[in-house]
């Protein structure tokens, strides 16, 4: 199971005990969770559909009031609207990014990038894994904060071919000081080089 579907279980599972500890016994199933990458937070629908008619942002109140988040990737919930709203903690992100950087490295492609060219998922991917990999061998400094779209579409299963040429766009859209975070770089460096043999082997 990757990190991403152990943080929606992980909200599922609070979620569903919150709701029970008010007395609610049928509950939608699955919880009804939307991630909001760029927020780094998972938003909930679970209060309306168990008010009914009633006043779901009152019962969202109360969900979120009820939460116990220790020992879960969140680190706050809070209602906003008639949505219950579990953010993501920047310990979570970090811990998550060390993970997927974790063990040796991939070979890196032996394909030689040609002109740069960014909207060529082959030259993108390449290139992303080798200049990542050399930053993911120093021992350079942490950045402050993780960036949660990034972060959470690593965790996340890989998608298709356009998903990771998107993903690799985030990536070098970051601030140089976060692009050289070594266990932000391992983990890009891992999943570039692990597409490339998806897509082009």
């Amino acid at each position: 199971m990757n990190p991403l579907t152990n943080c929606y279980r992980s909200a599922a599972e609070r979620l569903t005990a919150a709701a029970q500890g008010m007395g609610f016994a049928n509950l939608p199933e699955p919880v009804p969770l939307r991630l909001r990458e760029k927020e780094g937070t998972l938003a909930s629908g679970l209060a309306p559909a168990l008010a009914g008619r009633g006043d779901a942002a009152a019962l969202a109140e109360r969900l979120a009031e009820a939460l116990t988040l220790e020992g879960t990737p969140f680190d706050r919930g809070e209602a906003r609207g008639r949505l219950v709203l579990l953010h993501i903690s920047p310990r979570w992100l970090r811990e998550t990014a060390e993970t997927l950087a974790s063990g040796l490295l991939p070979p890196l492609p032996g394909w030689e990038p040609g002109p740069r060219d960014r909207d060529d998922l082959r030259f993108l991917l390449t290139y992303t894994a080798r200049r990542c990999r050399t930053l993911a061998e120093r021992t350079g400094p942490l950045a402050s904060e993780l960036p949660p779209e990034l972060v959470l579409r690593l965790a996340a299963a890989p998608g298709d071919r356009g998903d990771e040429g998107r993903l690799m766009g985030i990536y070098w859209s970051l601030p140089s000081e976060t692009r050289r975070d070594p266990a932000l770089a391992g983990a890009v460096c891992r999943r570039a080089a692990e597409d490339y043999d998806r897509f082009f082997r």
